[in-house]
């Protein structure tokens, strides 16, 4: 990791894989856990452990009546949909991005049976399962019931998703030779923190490498970014919210390697129209 702040954050998620799941399961038996994610941190083990209704870890195979689980749904967001999986960020805590296997039961709003083709990024969904979280990251699990519940999340994390795809194909050069790439949301206001965490992680994937939050300043002072020679092996990217106002986000997005070799994006005004993003760019620059 790259700094006591980061640090600190990555160690909140994971001890948030135990204690986030109280009020989490159904009784039943284990739905099992996903062995396909886009990456994982490293350093950190994979272990399963359950919570019970009282907060307190049991063993995996519990004791002679199994564990207890509560019957409780919890809430995520949906950013990413693939057909063995879906990426869900909590919605009730700060920071929490989880991989949730599909189960046999998806619902919606009215108890109707729906299939995985129904589900799309930016739907908030209730998750059933039997309480086991494997300690990756992102953190695993397989759900048992998914229900939708009519609500969705910030519309803007598909706007920013596209532009750092976008960001990532520009001057494509500035990517060689990248193990990770970090991203600085600190100006973006109409995204959550679980937001801007789900679209770190997904933005790493756009240049191939692992993603995480970063400011200049973090990266300075862990000795990654050299204030005259810039990121040797990665890659800052920033977005800057200039407004959000109803169907409306003006913004400006920049990668940074060095004070020689950037890429700037100007002056971008998007408009939400039809479930859809489109955005111009004002003016693009390269240094």
């Amino acid at each position: 990791m790259i700094s006591s702040s980061v640090r600190k954050s990555l160690g909140c998620i994971l001890l948030g894989c135990m204690v986030f799941l109280y009020g989490c399961g159904s009784s039943g038996a284990a739905g099992g856990t996903v062995n396909e994610t886009a990456g994982t941190a490293a350093g950190v083990q994979n272990e399963t452990q359950t919570v019970s209704g009282d907060g307190e870890t049991e063993p995996e195979n519990g004791d002679a009546d199994g564990p207890s689980y509560s019957q409780n749904g919890r809430q995520f967001e949906i950013l990413e949909v693939k057909e063995k999986y879906l990426l869900v960020s909590a919605v009730d805590t700060a920071y929490g991005l989880y991989t949730a296997g599909h189960g046999p039961v998806l619902e919606d709003e009215e108890g109707n049976a729906i299939q995985v083709s129904d589900l799309e990024p930016g739907m908030i969904v209730e998750l059933t399962w039997n309480g086991m979280v494997q300690e990756s990251y992102p953190g695993q699990f397989s759900y048992d019931r998914l229900r939708l519940t009519g609500r969705t999340g910030s519309r803007e994390l598909l706007l920013y998703q596209q532009i750092i795809k976008e960001l990532a194909e520009k001057d494509s050069g500035l990517n060689d030779g990248i193990g990770e790439c970090y991203f600085d949301f600190t100006g973006v206001s109409s995204l959550t923190a679980a937001e801007k965490e789900g679209l770190a992680y997904m933005g790493g994937s756009s240049f191939g490498v692992f993603g995480s939050q970063a400011t200049a300043e973090e990266l300075a002072e862990a000795g990654i970014l050299d204030r005259e020679k810039g990121i040797e092996n990665g890659l800052l990217v920033t977005i800057e919210e200039i407004s959000s106002e109803g169907d409306t986000v003006k913004c400006n997005a920049k990668k940074y390697r060095s004070g020689t070799g950037a890429y700037y994006l100007s002056d971008i005004t998007a408009v939400y129209s039809d479930g859809e993003w489109s955005y111009n760019i004002g003016s693009e620059a390269i240094s």
